[in-house]
């Protein structure tokens, strides 16, 4: 009699272990996979900033060409880009750059820095100044090395010969499940009870197909249509500024009216 309680109790405590272990280990996972992927995102981040830097550059030096500061991030951020594996159910991958002629492979690759399958590009960047209204002028041309330029009687004037960009990379997280966590709880949509962060409220929800994804000038259902096909992707963004060393052609490159920026510019 004695021995058989024992077993039953031994029984029970097995049971219990296995219980434990179906809830434990799925969170302790996660916990591995997401760290993993934040700690790749904030590497992301960290490059993106430099891409900035890059492309303002860029920019400066051939009169705010923003193909040719395309370029210039996306020669920086090109270790990060990913890719899908051919084949149904291909898991997302990357390509490594350690060499001189790893590097030219993926960079024609990519050279058209069009995602293929979605209308989104790996590296994409805005102009945020100087604006029509910053310029204030007419011409066709605006000298960066003009005294008038160079040396206004007022703060907003100075900036005129400052070309301020935001590079925008559009990450393609890799890790899996990691990857629909993070993007789905970053768009603040329903999980799972134990994931959720808070439901979307019902106003917020009927204005799904004109919102923009976290400022992004880009249409949400860009992204969506994208996580359809199990391509999660975060747009990382990053701004510089630089002094121009080239001129502005206002009539082959024009400026925007206004700033377009996610980061928001204001001389108030």
């Amino acid at each position: 009699m004695h021995r058989q309680g024992s077993d039953s109790r031994g029984g029970t405590q097995s049971g219990q272990a296995a219980v434990e272990s179906a809830i434990v280990l799925p969170l302790f996972v996660f916990l591995i996979l997401g760290t993993l992927q934040l700690g790749l995102m904030h590497q992301a981040r960290l490059m993106t900033k430099y891409a900035a830097y890059k492309a303002v550059r860029a920019g400066s030096l051939h009169n705010a060409h923003v193909e040719e500061m395309e370029k210039a991030a996306l020669a920086v951020l090109l270790p990060l880009v990913s890719a899908r594996a051919s084949g149904a159910g291909g898991i997302e991958y990357i390509r490594p750059v350690g060499s001189a002629q790893e590097f030219s492979t993926k960079w024609n690759e990519v050279v058209t820095n069009q995602m293929p399958g979605i209308p989104l590009k790996y590296a994409e960047v805005t102009v945020c100044g100087p604006t029509r209204e910053d310029i204030g002028s007419s011409g066709s041309e605006l000298d960066f090395d003009d005294p008038n330029n160079t040396s206004p009687s007022g703060w907003r004037e100075s900036e005129r010969t400052k070309l301020r960009v935001q590079v925008t990379f559009n990450y393609r997280m890799f890790v899996p499940f990691a990857d629909w966590v993070i993007y789905h709880t970053a768009r603040g949509r329903e999980l799972a009870e134990v994931l959720r962060t808070g439901k979307v409220k019902a106003a917020e929800q009927s204005k799904v197909s004109t919102r923009r994804f976290a400022g992004a000038q880009t249409s949400e259902s860009t992204y969506e249509n994208a996580a359809a096909q199990r391509i999660y992707i975060m747009p990382i963004r990053a701004t510089y500024t630089m002094r121009m060393q080239s001129n502005f052609y206002l009539n082959t490159r024009s400026l925007p009216e206004s700033n377009e920026c996610v980061f928001p510019f204001s001389y108030d």
